[in-house]
């Protein structure tokens, strides 16, 4: 039996020695930097006043990781240097990932944590982009150009004349104004100026005939900058408020909106407050607003107002919805202009 056993022993040592051996005997695996190595596009198009984020754009065709990315030769429109886009600004960043359970809007801020970043930032490791929000004081409107050099130790690449398209703010979304020249756009194919609209369902006008959403402006104003928070009015055709207790079966207390980052549903806002004469709504809300709506892809924040009323024995049930976001920090008034007056009593 130890004669089995040291056999085995002597067996197993022949083959870790031989195996070693001829480990040693093979060549270094070399490192390999793919020809077809890409961007996905050449322009980042940013606007200022909120944190613009370029996930992914970056196709290793399988080149060997860790890759390294470095910006060169960053110019202004008019070609000279722009290092302005390299100094250093206040940005928010995560310390704790936003779950969607919390409570106030002080504990969501208590998850995130300070730090200096370059205005125009670029991950190392990745060539993630970033243009952090900053305002025109110091950076211009224009299209920017930047080198971008890709190695690793099998090689490397220069992707030249990368654009960096600034434009203007853009405070909320949807916004009905051009970025480039800001005036307010026009409906296609018409002179007619575009206006942003709800969706409708179900709201009737006083003769009992369908309201459609081309009949219903949204408009944004903000109103300070204490602090950040959502105050949603509706006006009739006169101008006349239209009171929140309209709005009977709207569950005030529950308000909750589907995040897709999160992938879960969320508060819709903290502290909700009516106005005496129950013509307005408040929210205290982050800023942006929804929370990750600076680093999801069409992360947005969506509200019903829903009421019913009884049309000739039927009861019917409406509502005016609308998803948005808002980027720029202060108090906003979200308005539901209606073009005809909508019908809230029974028949």
């Amino acid at each position: 039996m130890k004669r089995q056993v040291y056999t085995l022993l002597i067996a197993g040592t022949l083959a870790i020695t031989v195996t070693g051996c001829y480990k040693q005997l093979l060549p270094d695996e070399k490192e390999h930097f793919s020809n077809n190595a890409n961007f996905d596009g050449d322009t980042y198009q940013a606007n200022f006043g909120r944190t613009n984020v370029f996930y992914g754009k970056f196709n290793a065709d399988n080149s060997t990781q860790p890759l390294t990315f470095e910006m060169q030769n960053i110019a202004r429109p008019d070609g000279t240097p722009a290092p302005e886009l390299l100094e250093q600004v206040n940005t928010w960043q995560w310390k704790e990932y936003y779950s969607g359970t919390e409570k106030t809007v002080a504990e969501i801020e208590a998850k995130r944590i300070q730090v200096k970043r370059p205005v125009l930032d670029m991950r190392s490791t990745s060539g993630d982009l970033v243009f952090w929000s900053t305002d025109t004081s110091k950076i211009k409107q224009g299209i920017y150009t930047f080198d971008i050099l890709v190695k690793n130790k099998g090689g490397q690449k220069t992707f030249q004349k990368r654009k960096l398209d600034l434009r203007r703010p853009r405070p909320y979304e949807p916004y009905e104004f051009d970025d480039i020249t800001g005036l307010q756009k026009k409906v296609p194919n018409t002179d007619n100026l575009l206006y942003n609209h709800p969706t409708v369902i179900g709201v009737q006008d006083m003769q009992n005939n369908e309201i459609n959403s081309e009949q219903v402006n949204v408009y944004f104003v903000k109103t300070g900058t204490a602090k950040n928070t959502l105050t949603f009015k509706f006006y009739d055709q006169d101008s006349l408020p239209i009171k929140m207790s309209k709005f009977n079966v709207t569950k005030w207390d529950s308000l909750r909106y589907y995040s897709n980052t999160v992938g879960t549903t969320v508060n819709f806002g903290f502290n909700r407050k009516f106005s005496s004469d129950s013509a307005t709504v408040t929210w205290d809300v982050t800023s942006p607003y929804p929370v990750l709506a600076d680093v999801g892809i069409n992360e947005k924040a969506s509200v019903m107002f829903i009421y019913e009323r009884i049309s000739y024995g039927v009861r019917r049930q409406a509502g005016i919805g609308y998803g948005f976001a808002v980027f720029e920090p202060g108090s906003w008034d979200v308005i539901f202009k209606f073009k005809v007056n909508p019908k809230f009593t029974n028949d």
